[in-house]
């Protein structure tokens, strides 16, 4: 990137006089070379090579200007000095023109090479993108070009972030000083920015930079290069974000359509090809009664999957849609294979007319525009969908089509949900007599009682709270086999009787009290258990492993409780797990959690070390930061449309709990939660 900045002007005027006609004294601008080493600094800390260019006259202005805009390797210019429209002094700025606008060099000639507006016209002509960085008064006029604001964001090569408007006077370098700001943070935290996105959004920095200078005092509004705000803007190579992790597999991930995305996302597949912890075991009877029935196309009806919180509804159904739904194939492979090897019979085949709905925070246009997108309906563009004009297009598909529903108690309206679309659906029939659909629903009892009885008149109610208790102690012993197996300090050949002894342990525990195996699903228990079990040591013998093994919680509330208490920073990542239960749809980005976080912080207390509730403004988002990366097993991610990472908890029961009870417990509190 090239960097030019002016602190000194000639001065030609008598100081007690008048300047000279069509001449101007330009004062000195003492701040250039603090922001200019600043601002060198923070560019190679994002990964530039910079161009430092102090006091550069006419001449050296036009050359390094000239051979930025022209070079297939400059992604950035940024000018800092006085700024002007007109290169003749002796006319007037409105005679100069609107859209012209010059970098005052140090020898204060205007002419060619120092007009600002013409290093972006001549830049878009360029192959690759350059971004302008224009800290002159008067800035504006470079960013909002003309002829420049009818070519299609996606085709425009040259971008302009500009210090003001077009007829306002920059401030003592705040723009610059903002900038570096923002570089600062994107070297440390990307902006928040997802790991799946290579580059910061320009939304993202020019908010940011904006933000910037308001937090500084300033009352400049920044002028940048205009985009369509209806269409997707094209990725932008000017600002690398550090958390990218390279590879396409998790950019494929994100680019399954939101409704789609949840299902990989409450079945870890993010971490199917490092983590074997997180990987779906169990219930092989059910999928293979589901799995087969979702590939039969000569039949129709409908299925519904209910049972308690946390006993593994949306894994079951996720299951199936990631051995079947051809986009979450083609983006996870690995998922399918690893299905596949597990239990051949459990897996869907790919099916180009199977859709997937996760009903999290989602209302009933949304899903139906979803559904039709997913079949490859006839549409228009905006078009809303009725309930009667899904049904009649579905009808000529030329197979039965499948739809997973999850969630449906997680909706905006799950009832209106329910009578208005889901039970049509099931009692809709094709022109040849078939079923209009294969839809597979899963739900608590509570807000689907009307569902579940039409499931169960025709045999398709699966309560996975009624499945024989020694088949449930079965999958929970693999489940537990597996995490321990992961655990490097469980790996030796002398660690097996161990393992096996507290995987069987915990089972059995698990499932002696049916009662409370079905207030909280014993499979997320067992899952928070086993990343407290990560922590601890590994018991000295088999009678120690029992031992460890009879103390696993029973609940929910227990189990999260335990894992908290044992963390010395355990008071503060509990108001930040709380403060993302309350997160709608895809979750809350990290802004809106520091935000919300102190208010379920203990009261301060330096002897406790609790330091949520004192820090402020950057150290608080820095503290939720490592906190969010602390609790990361709790959390799943979306991705905003500014590119920013979303936060929401990853079972609903979780969230459910910690909105009850989003305050630090006492021990008397907490046995009247638990």
């Amino acid at each position: 990137m090239l960097l030019m900045g002016v602190e000194r002007f000639p001065t030609t005027a008598d100081p007690h006089g008048e300047p000279a006609p069509g001449h101007t004294d330009w004062p000195r601008l003492p701040f250039v070379p603090g922001l200019m080493s600043r601002l060198d600094l923070a560019y190679k800390r994002v990964g530039y090579e910079v161009l430092s260019v102090a006091e550069p006259d006419r001449r050296a202005v036009m050359l390094h200007s000239d051979a930025a805009v022209h070079s297939s390797t400059t992604r950035i210019v940024h000018a800092l000095s006085h700024g002007t429209p007109a290169a003749d002094l002796s006319r007037s700025p409105a005679a100069a023109g609107q859209e012209h606008v010059h970098m005052v060099p140090a020898c204060a000639t205007l002419g060619t090479g120092t007009d600002v507006s013409q290093w972006v016209r001549i830049a878009h002509q360029q192959a690759q993108p350059t971004l302008f960085v224009i800290d002159l008064c008067r800035a504006g006029r470079s960013a909002r070009l003309s002829e420049l604001t009818r070519v299609p964001d996606g085709e425009l090569n040259a971008w302009v972030i500009a210090a003001t408007s077009p007829d306002r006077p920059a401030y003592d370098g705040r723009f610059s000083e903002a900038v570096a700001e923002v570089l600062e943070q994107i070297a440390d935290h990307g902006l928040d920015t997802s790991p799946s996105i290579r580059f910061v959004r320009w939304d993202r920095v020019t908010r940011a930079i904006q933000n910037s200078l308001e937090g500084l005092g300033s009352s400049q509004r920044i002028h940048t290069t205009r985009v369509d705000v209806s269409q997707e803007l094209p990725e932008l190579p000017f600002f690398p974000n550090p958390r990218w992790r390279p590879g396409t597999r998790l950019e494929k991930l994100h680019d399954v359509v939101p409704p789609v995305r949840a299902f990989v996302a409450d079945l870890g597949a993010e971490h199917f090809m490092d983590r074997v912890d997180d990987h779906f075991v169990g219930r092989q009877s059910q999928l293979h009664w589901l799995a087969a029935w979702l590939d039969d196309d000569r039949v129709g009806g409908l299925r519904v999957v209910t049972g308690a919180p946390g006993s593994g509804k949306s894994a079951l159904l996720g299951a199936l849609v990631c051995s079947g739904h051809e986009a979450v194939i083609d983006a996870a492979p690995d998922i399918r294979a690893y299905l596949s090897a597990q239990s051949p019979e459990g897996v869907c085949s790919p099916n180009p007319l199977l859709a997937a709905i996760h009903s999290r925070g989602r209302d009933i246009d949304a899903v139906m525009t979803s559904i039709a997108l997913q079949w490859r309906l006839p549409s228009e563009p905006e078009r809303r969908w009725s309930v009667a004009d899904l049904i009649s297009e579905a009808g000529t598909l030329p197979a039965v089509p499948a739809l997973v529903f999850d969630a449906l108690d997680e909706a905006e309206d799950p009832d209106d949900l329910m009578k208005s679309l889901l039970i049509p659906l099931a009692g809709a029939v094709r022109p040849d007599g078939r079923s209009l659909v294969r839809l597979l629903v899963g739900t608590r009892r509570w807000p689907a009682g009307p569902l579940l009885t039409l499931a169960g008149r025709d045999g398709g109610l699966l309560d996975l709270d009624d499945v024989p208790v020694e088949e449930i102690r079965s999958d929970l012993r693999s489940h537990m086999l597996r995490r321990l197996s992961s655990l490097p300090q469980y790996i030796p050949p002398e660690q097996r009787p161990i393992r096996t002894a507290l995987a069987e342990t915990v089972a059995e525990a698990l499932t002696e009290e049916t009662d409370r195996m079905h207030e909280w699903g014993p499979f997320l228990v067992a899952r928070i258990f086993g990343h407290v079990l990560a922590t601890q040591p590994v018991p000295d013998n088999v009678d120690a492993a029992v031992a460890r093994g009879r103390t696993v919680p029973r609940s929910l509330p227990d189990v999260l409780e335990l894992d908290l208490d044992r963390r010395p920073d355990g008071k503060d990542l509990r108001a930040v797990l709380a403060a993302v239960a309350f997160a709608k749809g895809d979750g809350f980005p990290t802004e809106a959690v520091a935000a919300v976080a102190p208010e379920f912080a203990p009261t301060p207390n330096v002897a406790a070390g609790c330091s949520l509730a004192r820090a402020t403004d950057q150290d608080l988002l820095q503290h939720v930061r490592g906190l969010l990366d602390a609790g990361s097993f709790y959390l799943r991610t979306g991705v905003e449309t500014d590119g920013s990472t979303l936060y929401r908890l990853f079972h609903q029961g979780l969230a459910d709990y910690l909105q009850a009870h989003p305050y630090p417990l006492d021990s008397a509190t907490r046995s009247e939660a638990i």
